[in-house]
């Protein structure tokens, strides 16, 4: 086991992984730039120290050499899928996270699409490689009808990617797909696929040793969303029996078939007749990871940990149980009654919620009376916090939800936050539930 790991990250995944480099004794280093001084993922103890950017690859192996890290733990986004950089790192230490064989393999969407239909997996109807011209799109188009998808092929996190309804709007998009790759991700490669409408966005949690054990964690609700990022998670997803045993199955199948080790999350569309459809896999710990921790009593961060130092899981498939029912809320800083536009500001009074089955990863601290202010950069992604708690029910968690969320103080001059939002979504799955 590593006795040293660098953070290579800030914000909520920093907060979070110290968390756990904490509870197992094992020393962090921290990096942070100007601005997040008083995160919390730099309260921890161990070694801090400034650097210029988090996607400074040289300057981040010579932190950890210089403090001599053992391994470097990416964390969400940055440098986290960045294949040179988990090279290097695991040249000098040792990257958490997949071989760096794996980020060719399933970065690029359309490599990642036909190896899961080799491996039996079923895919969307769709391009076949990349889209090479307008003419090509067009008799892709054809085939499979509208409405479609533009998908960078590079793509991530919600971006790259457009709706198109009708053949009048297809060059149009076509090239504004193109220059959102080229600029966002280095590549103007792009695929389309038939877009299925309604779905539901619906991924697996897998871990695989070095030894060649594979195991999934269940499944993941990832359905609300705003432009492509999800907002609210919660497991387990309200699916057939049948369709949770063959998601699962297929997941565990692509992540044998690629030689994947450590964390990763297969990600699927599903249509209203329970139809699914292989859509990515994540090469890394997910924002939403804390909702299968709580169902499954495990920590994936540090089962990373332990898979990257080598060590077998020591568990199959059959000793892993699900219980209750999980879910989680994104604390963003963002106004949803103005399209989720960026709402950064100075938070004046901060005060997470409490209690038993509850989980806050955060990277504020607790402002309470007069104390220091805390200032929410531009530069940044806009999220605050994560919320999740259990309950032995569906019903029991969204009520144990909707009062935690009453009781998450964030107060600030011109800073709004989604809560509002996670609140009547709420009322819409326990109306449901009911």
């Amino acid at each position: 086991m590593f006795r040293k790991v660098l953070i290579a990250n800030r914000g909520v995944i920093a907060a979070r992984i110290l968390k756990t480099l904490r509870e197992h004794d094992i020393s962090p280093v921290s990096v942070y730039t100007p601005g997040d001084e008083k995160s919390l993922h730099l309260t921890g103890g161990g070694d801090r120290i400034c650097i210029r950017s988090y996607n400074d690859i040289p300057e981040i192996i010579s932190v950890s050499r210089q403090f001599g890290a053992e391994a470097i733990h990416p964390g969400v986004g940055f440098l986290s899928e960045n294949r040179d950089f988990a090279r290097v790192a695991n040249h000098y230490s040792r990257f958490i996270g997949p071989p760096t064989s794996l980020f060719v393999k399933m970065g690029n969407k359309v490599k990642a699409r036909l190896i899961a239909e080799e491996a039996g997996l079923p895919t969307t109807p769709g391009s076949t490689g990349p889209v090479k011209n307008e003419r090509d799109a067009f008799r892709i188009c054809d085939d499979i009808g509208f409405p479609v998808i533009i998908k960078a092929a590079e793509g991530g996190g919600g971006m790259g990617m457009e709706r198109v309804t009708d053949e009048a709007d297809l060059s149009a998009a076509l090239k504004r797909v193109r220059s959102q790759a080229k600029t966002l991700f280095g590549n103007d490669e792009v695929f389309i696929e038939k877009l299925i409408e309604p779905n539901r966005h619906i991924e697996v949690q897998v871990l695989a040793d070095e030894h060649g054990t594979v195991v999934h964690l269940g499944e993941r609700d990832c359905s609300i969303q705003r432009r492509h990022q999800k907002l609210i998670e919660f497991s387990p997803a309200d699916i057939s029996d049948e369709l949770r045993s063959a998601i699962t199955e297929a997941a565990c199948t692509l992540t044998r078939a690629v030689g994947y080790t450590n964390a990763g999350t297969v990600e699927f569309l599903v249509d209203e007749a329970e139809n699914f459809y292989f859509m990515e896999m994540n090469t890394r710990i997910q924002v939403e990871h804390r909702v299968t921790e709580l169902v499954y009593g495990k920590d994936l961060i540090f089962e990373q940990i332990r898979i990257a130092s080598g060590e077998r899981l020591g568990y199959s498939q059959a000793d892993l149980k699900q219980s209750g029912f999980a879910v989680e809320c994104r604390i963003n800083a963002e106004d949803p009654e103005h399209d989720f536009e960026a709402s950064p500001g100075i938070i004046d009074r901060f005060i997470p919620p409490e209690g038993k089955h509850v989980a806050v990863d955060t990277f504020i601290p607790l402002i309470e009376n007069g104390e220091e202010p805390f200032a929410i950069s531009t530069v940044y992604d806009s999220l605050l916090a994560n919320l999740v708690v259990w309950g032995k029910d569906k019903r029991s968690a969204l009520l144990l939800m909707a009062k935690k969320l009453k009781e998450f103080v964030i107060e600030g001059k011109d800073v709004k936050t989604t809560i509002p939002f996670h609140q009547k979504k709420l009322e819409e799955l326990s109306a449901r539930t009911d």
